[in-house]
């Protein structure tokens, strides 16, 4: 499909110093409610330097394994995905397109990975323009999950929900963020309210349901405040009506390079029960699912 490859936009018309502004990521997360098992694996491209995040959570036992390296990796152009990072901590590699299947390879010391993605919805895509931000947001938020992850030398399977995107462009120094996306039988959703530089606002509330995509009301009020992290919180718009209950809870700091830190990522991410309904063209839907919320204030 068109734009999984490594994509770049004219920084110049930004601003003579855009380019440090430039970033770009694919992302790829599961969920196995079985297992009790999540993922997320990352490669961000950014300036000064690369980064990879791979992290897995065995919600169940609240174990978490993390780790980070910084560094370059490479990109390639085209119609599909094709990312490899590596170095002497191991590799991650993402390959494969939309059309058919999306490959994940991990290996580190204590993280081994070999999954399949296939997306079951179609691709939602969403950009912001002004007159320092060009972003595009691609998505893929129900896709299935199948492979193995080996933890620390015991090898698991995984079945389940999976979610990728791929986004880039030149984006503001600044952010705040809250984001869930959540998964149910036949149906997914997306809930962002961004707020960048300036107090330039960016939101949404997408919701998928049996094969069909639409747009909610949006900006929708989230009640989460980070003061309170194990207390069940919520999402409102006039046309959805979300309860949140955290059943995973952890924070973040990211800091690049770790000496006179150019990037600064402050985030808290919750693995969440999500009960509700969402209110489409007079219908009422319940929704009775799990997601991923982020909460996140970042200077990058």
């Amino acid at each position: 499909m068109k734009e999984e490859g490594s994509v770049r936009v004219d920084s110049l018309r930004h601003g003579l110093f855009a380019f440090l502004r430039q970033k770009q990521w694919w992302y790829f997360e599961g969920l196995d409610t079985e297992q009790g098992l999540y993922f997320v694996f990352l490669a961000l491209e950014l300036a000064p330097l690369s980064y990879v995040a791979l992290k897995v959570i065995d919600y169940r036992n609240g174990l978490r394994w993390t780790e980070e390296h910084q560094g370059r990796f490479r990109a390639a152009p085209g119609d599909r995905v094709d990312v490899t990072a590596e170095g002497v901590w191991g590799h991650v590699r993402f390959s494969g397109q939309a059309e058919s299947q999306w490959e994940i390879d991990v290996k580190t010391r204590d993280v081994v990975a070999k999954l399949i993605q296939k997306p079951q919805a179609e691709r939602h895509r969403n950009w912001l323009l002004t007159r320092h931000i060009d972003y595009t947001i691609t998505q893929f938020i129900m896709n299935r999950t199948e492979g193995n992850i080996q933890i620390s030398g015991k090898e698991r399977p995984f079945q389940g929900y999976g979610y990728h995107e791929h986004n880039w462009g030149v984006q503001p120094r600044h952010s705040r963020a809250s984001w869930l996306h959540y998964w149910a039988p036949d149906m997914a959703g997306i809930v962002l309210d961004c707020h960048y530089d300036a107090g330039v606002a960016h939101h949404y509330t997408y919701f998928w349901r049996n094969g069909q995509g639409s747009y909610l009301s949006s900006p929708a009020q989230f009640t989460f405040h980070p003061s309170d992290l194990t207390t069940p919180w919520a999402i409102m718009s006039p046309d959805l009506e979300l309860h949140i209950k955290p059943i995973y809870t952890h924070r973040t700091r990211v800091k690049l390079p770790p000496v006179l830190a150019y990037i600064n990522i402050d985030y808290y991410e919750q693995l969440v029960e999500v009960r509700g309904a969402a209110t489409l063209h007079g219908e009422q839907i319940q929704i009775d699912g799990m997601g991923k919320y982020d909460h996140n204030f970042n200077a990058w």
